[in-house]
């Protein structure tokens, strides 16, 4: 992960996150959570759904889903959960 940019860590503590994938760039992540290997893990399975999809349709399928279930009950989020517990 790197150090999440100033506008990018502006927008994760406003939504109350601390890590983001935002493909092809790269996971970004608050100072304070660089060091999170749960984070960590939980960032590179979105870079695997990224890789799986192509980042197109990893975009638009993770909106979609995000309007549809909202965050907590979003598939592409419960995948992450599990696989990086």
């Amino acid at each position: 992960m790197k150090p999440a940019p100033r506008p990018i860590a502006w927008h994760l503590r406003r939504q109350g996150f601390r890590a983001i994938t935002l493909p092809p760039f790269g996971i970004y992540a608050l100072q304070d959570s660089i060091n999170d290997k749960a984070l960590e893990c939980h960032e590179l399975v979105h870079w695997e759904q990224y890789q799986r999809m192509g980042a197109l349709y990893f975009y638009v399928t993770y909106l979609w889903l995000l309007m549809k279930h909202g965050y907590e009950n979003h598939p592409m989020e419960i995948e992450a959960r599990e696989k990086s517990k």
